[in-house]
């Protein structure tokens, strides 16, 4: 009896032992899992803070970038403002002496609107004269009529406010006259008259007494051909000299010679010149020599419409200094 429950003991400590193992064996297997669970769970929290990190750094690279371009936007920005602030200051200060300027030239008009002659001079007295609109406009220069641009939104006191573009071709008096010989002159130092007009606009010049008379002071062109005849047979030299007077002063000579003549012959001759007269200054032609004998004289065939003789003259250019 005493036998059989101490088996019986020992068995049933036996089962506990048993039990006890398996449950302690069965307790560490779960707790590995368990371990293995939080394991990859600890994993998967990490990944996903990881990648919320990356997410986070691409963000902020991403805002840093943004504010950067924010920035440097905000710094053109700031100094197109500090640019503007300073143009804005020029421009006021530039107004600032405009207005002095204007000031200044105001009263100047106003001294000058009771001096302005009725022939503007200048661009500052087309303004004073009541015009406002910037362009082109005719003055009174030295001794003709110039063409100037006015820019009347500019001061008196700049050089661009009048430039001169060139000069008007006026003339009070059109003066240009084409004359011509149907006969022979043999006197020398005689006015040449001429029996043709072909054109005389202003009646300046006298056919009759064969003098030019100036309508107006300016400079003046003339012009004469002619047509010489020595008579021979000759062995001398034979010539003639037709020369051009101004008020009985010889400006210029034409002259032809020849020698050696087996027969009549005729020879050309010619001159011109350019004159800056006076209103009343008087210029004509005359025989200044010719070989005596009557072998040599400026010939014209009063029978055929021939023409030999030409004198012309014009006005190219009038001084209108002394009309204002």
């Amino acid at each position: 009896m005493a036998r059989f429950l101490s088996s019986l003991l020992m068995g049933v400590l036996v089962l506990a032992c048993w039990s006890a193992c398996v449950m302690a064996e069965s307790t560490v297997e779960q707790q590995l899992q368990r371990l293995k669970e939080n394991y990859i769970e600890m994993q998967q929290l990490l990944a996903d803070k990881d990648r919320r990190l990356e997410a986070l750094e691409r963000e902020n690279v991403k805002s840093r970038k943004t504010l950067e371009v924010q920035m440097t936007r905000l710094e053109s920005k700031t100094r197109r403002m500090e640019i503007e602030a300073i143009e804005q200051k020029s421009q006021l200060t530039a107004m600032q002496q405009q207005n002095v300027l204007h000031s200044g030239t105001r009263a100047e008009m106003a001294t000058r609107q009771a001096a302005t002659p009725t022939i503007p001079r200048s661009c500052a007295d087309v303004q004073c004269n009541g015009h406002t609109v910037s362009g082109m406009y005719s003055i009174m220069g030295n001794t003709s009529v110039e063409m100037v641009f006015c820019d009347f939104t500019k001061t008196t006191a700049d050089p661009n406010f009048q430039r001169r573009i060139g000069y008007a071709d006026v003339k009070t008096v059109p003066t240009y006259f084409y004359v011509q010989k149907n006969t022979s002159h043999t006197t020398a130092y005689t006015p040449i008259p001429f029996e043709v007009e072909r054109v005389n606009i202003g009646g300046a010049m006298n056919l009759q007494t064969g003098k030019f008379t100036a309508p107006r002071a300016g400079t003046y062109f003339f012009a004469f051909t002619g047509d010489a005849r020595f008579v021979g047979p000759r062995t001398s030299i034979v010539a003639v000299l037709v020369e051009m007077l101004w008020n009985g002063r010889r400006v210029g000579t034409a002259r032809t010679t020849e020698s050696n003549t087996a027969g009549s012959v005729h020879s050309q001759m010619s001159m011109q010149s350019t004159l800056h007269l006076k209103a009343g200054d008087q210029i004509w032609l005359q025989i200044g020599f010719m070989t005596s004998g009557g072998v040599a004289y400026v010939f014209d065939n009063p029978s055929a419409d021939q023409r030999f003789n030409h004198f012309t003259g014009w006005l190219v250019e009038e001084n209108l200094a002394g009309l204002f």
